[in-house]
Order: C-alpha cells, then sequence, then structure tokens
C-alpha cells in the first residue's frame, strides 16, 4: 500500500519542497530566514516585562487591612460593595 502511494506522490516531492524553502539536507534552516518584530509588538514585550514585576498581593494593603481587622476599626462600605456586585454582574451578562 505505502508503495502505491509513493507511486501517486513520489517520494523526492518532499525534498523539492524542502529545497525551495531554503531547507538543507542535514534538516538546518537556511541564512535566509529572519524575524521581524513591530515596534507595537516590542512595546507590548517591555510592558509585560514591566508588569511581571508587580506583585499579585499588595502585602502593605493586606497588613493594613488585617490591622485594622484585629482592632476592630474595620468597616466595610456597603454602598460601595453593592454597586460594585451590581456592576460586575451586568459586565457579566454582557459578556
Amino acid at each position: 500500500m505505502i508503495e502505491k502511494i509513493n507511486e501517486v506522490t513520489g517520494a523526492s516531492s518532499v525534498g523539492r519542497i524542502k529545497s525551495k524553502r531554503g531547507w538543507s539536507q542535514d534538516g538546518a534552516v537556511s541564512s535566509q530566514d529572519g524575524l521581524a518584530v513591530s515596534p507595537f509588538a516590542r512595546e507590548m514585550a517591555n510592558i509585560s516585562n514591566e508588569l511581571a514585576k508587580i506583585p499579585d498581593v499588595r502585602e502593605d494593603r493586606v497588613r493594613d487591612l488585617r490591622r485594622q481587622i484585629e482592632e476592630g476599626s474595620y468597616s466595610v462600605d456597603l454602598d460601595g460593595l453593592a454597586k460594585r456586585l451590581v456592576w460586575a454582574g451586568i459586565n457579566r451578562i454582557e459578556e
């Protein structure tokens, strides 16, 4: 069966495609290949690197809230909480 497939397509057709695309016999790519990165992509990479430096948890804020809770001085802004919950619900529905 494989012999018939080779008769139809020809085993050497793969070699011709590779040679047209710049592949050498040992599988290495010729020096004609290159990569062009747009200024926008470079800027996005820089932003991503800077964002990676920011910690996920704001330790100072957590420490302050923990202190307030332990002292009993922490109070929840119920109106603000309700507004954020409604806003989050509306945005979830629209997605």
